[in-house]
């Protein structure tokens, strides 16, 4: 049970004490949502002074003091619940908010009716005072919480803003601030909530962005092997047909064919060890300019330090190799916002700090890891403190 509870308040205080390791968006998530927690617990806990400190003055029971605290209290928890877990404020899966919506909704309508009844004039006028705070506060988290979710949204605000009105008239006269504070709440967490959806749009623009430029990679050798091989294949397809047709009839054009059939055939085969080694064939300067405007396109700054004609001739196809595979990794499977690259005779090391979970499998990677060892130089992957490294390093400096 204890464990149990530990896990869940670590769950809780995580993205606080993960905050380096947070994306753009996730930062800005938690900013936006724990600023709107923070909003109702300075309400009430500026109620919850005031009551103490008008306890030796006021003429009100002990115990409508406890409910009217406690309901408060009550009144908060919800609100934080609503914030932490509503999916417009989040950007990663939570528990469904829709029960704590729903019964922080009930409850604090039950208590914004209870208060207003509060305020007949068969009460005792510091009741009624006391009442009518319960309800601006009351009205103050309805339009604040729960309201800015809610369609007809605008219709329910005239209408808790006007009844609150008509029936804390008589108690509170000479105040008519709570007509322009429900709509003014309303518009600050619909606009905190617009936010945080652009941000999000935005990211998942920058990922599809980047899943795009692989797919068109992937598309442009894929039409360059139909383009070169294709009129072969289909040739190489009638010349077997044809050459089986004269082997049944026992013609003598049948060598012809089959020499022309083996023709086209050693012609395929060079054609696509073109088409592969040109697609192979990549070089270090081109990459890292390459890497550099992909990565600045998705709003990450890449760091470049030392220079290409740093890292030997023999290795620079290889780091060729580790800046695209790299670079691929950053805008596919993290949330970085800088990439360092250090070139050198030493090593070749790329590093970006936007690890937000565990790290899984990267097929690329263990191809380059096979490539290199087949060309006695060691790979290196290494996750630590949000930041995720791979580095290049010849045998014989490998530590």
């Amino acid at each position: 049970m204890t464990d149990t509870i530990s896990a869940r308040l670590d769950n809780l205080i995580t993205p606080l004490h993960r905050w380096r390791g947070l994306g753009g968006v996730g930062k800005y998530a938690l900013y936006t949502r724990v600023s709107l927690q923070l909003i109702p617990v300075s309400v009430a806990l500026g109620y919850l002074v005031a009551v103490i400190n008008a306890v030796p003055t006021m003429d009100i029971a002990p115990w409508r003091m406890v409910v009217g605290s406690g309901y408060i209290l009550l009144l908060l928890a919800f609100a934080i619940g609503v914030f932490e877990l509503h999916p417009d404020l989040n950007t990663r899966e939570r528990r469904p908010v829709g029960p704590v919506f729903r019964l922080g909704l009930i409850f604090t309508l039950l208590g914004f009716a209870g208060s207003l009844a509060l305020q007949h004039p068969a009460f005792q006028p510091v009741e009624r005072q006391a009442a009518a705070i319960v309800s601006v506060l009351s009205l103050f988290v309805l339009c604040f919480v729960y309201v800015p979710w809610l369609r007809y949204r605008w219709i329910i605000i005239i209408g808790l803003t006007a009844t609150a009105g008509f029936l804390m008239g008589a108690t509170i006269p000479d105040s008519y601030w709570w007509w322009i504070m429900p709509p003014l709440m309303t518009v600050t967490v619909r606009m905190s909530i617009w936010t945080v959806n652009v941000m999000k749009e935005v990211e998942r623009s920058r990922e599809l962005e980047a899943s795009l430029r692989v797919t068109e990679e992937r598309l442009r050798f894929a039409q360059e092997l139909h383009d070169t091989l294709g009129q072969h294949l289909a040739a190489m397809s009638l010349k077997s047909e044809l050459a089986l047709a004269l082997a049944k009839r026992g013609d003598d054009r049948l060598e012809g064919e089959l020499r022309d059939l083996q023709k086209l055939t050693r012609v395929s085969m060079s054609q696509m060890r073109e088409v592969v080694q040109g697609y192979r064939s990549i070089n270090l300067a081109t990459e890292v300019e390459g890497a550099k405007s992909l990565l600045n396109d998705a709003r990450i700054t890449l760091r470049i330090h030392g220079a290409v004609d740093q890292v030997p001739a023999p290795q620079r196809e290889l780091a060729a190799w580790l800046v695209r595979e790299a670079t691929t990794n950053v805008l596919r499977h993290s949330d970085a916002t800088h990439v360092d690259l250090d070139l050198s005779a030493s090593e070749v090391r790329m590093t970006n700090d936007g690890v937000t979970t565990a790290m899984g499998r990267l097929s690329g990677l263990d191809a380059l890891r096979q490539r290199a060892q087949a060309a006695g130089v060691s790979l290196r992957v290494a996750c630590e403190g949000g930041q995720f490294t791979v580095r290049l390093i010849p045998e014989g400096d490998a530590v």
